[in-house]
This record gives C-alpha cells, sequence and structure tokens, in this order.
C-alpha cells in the first residue's frame, strides 16, 4: 500500500504543478479550482504517506535525533509537509480571490507555486512507476 501511494503522490505532483502554472497564468476561477483542489488531494495523498512511511514514522519515534540531523528524515519530517500545507492555503486564498474576479489571485496562485516547486523533494526520482 505504502509503494501505491508513494506512486500517485508522485504522479498528482505533476498535475498539481501543470494546474498551478494554468492558474499563475490565467487566475481564473476554473484554473484556480483545479489547481486548489487537485493540491488538496495531493495533501491528502501526502498525509497518507505520513502513516505510511517507514522513513516518516521512523524519524517521529526519534523526533530530536532527526531535528538535529540535516538530511532526509528532517527534510520530511519538519519541510515538506509544512511548505505543502502552507502553498494549499495559498491556493484556496486565490482560489477564493478568482472566484470574486480579484486581481489579487494570480498573487495567491504564483505564491502557491512557488513554495510548492520548493517544497518538492527533486533529490528523489522524479517519475516513479
Amino acid at each position: 500500500m505504502y509503494e501505491a501511494a508513494l506512486v500517485l503522490h508522485n504522479l498528482v505532483r505533476w498535475l498539481v504543478l501543470a494546474f498551478g502554472l494554468w492558474a499563475a497564468f490565467r487566475p481564473e476561477a476554473r484554473p484556480g479550482a483545479f489547481f486548489a483542489h487537485t493540491l488538496t488531494l495531493q495533501v491528502v495523498l501526502g498525509l497518507l504517506l505520513a502513516f505510511l512511511s517507514p522513513l516518516f514514522q521512523g524519524a517521529l519515534a526519534n523526533l530530536e535525533v532527526a531535528m538535529q540531523t540535516p538530511g532526509e528524515a528532517r527534510y520530511f519530517v519538519a519541510e515538506h509537509w509544512v511548505g505543502g500545507l502552507v502553498a494549499l492555503g495559498l491556493a484556496h486564498a486565490g482560489l477564493s480571490q478568482a472566484r470574486r474576479a480579484k486581481p489579487r489571485a494570480r498573487i495567491f496562485f504564483a505564491l502557491a507555486l512557488a513554495l510548492l516547486i520548493l517544497s518538492i523533494p527533486w533529490f528523489r526520482p522524479l517519475l516513479r512507476l
């Protein structure tokens, strides 16, 4: 189950990035909804992975050591999911602004996309199948 969730989380990443670009360049309700709701799915898959991942669970069991040692465990326990949650909030704020046809929707979508790009573990395989 862990491997299937990891593959799905990886594939949805590319959809999130594509919809994020679409929403940033066309800050309207439809592209914004695709971006925000796909990102919501991505966060839910990430939460599922947190419960299934041996790396995440092992780091939680020894949190003090994981936080003191820079590396993969610290990245996933402290940085990856925080970036995703903040980006989710920004994407939904952008969607709210886009539904009202406010010009600041573009800023929210662009900030969410930038934060996602910074939060993606680029040191991991780009495509898992």
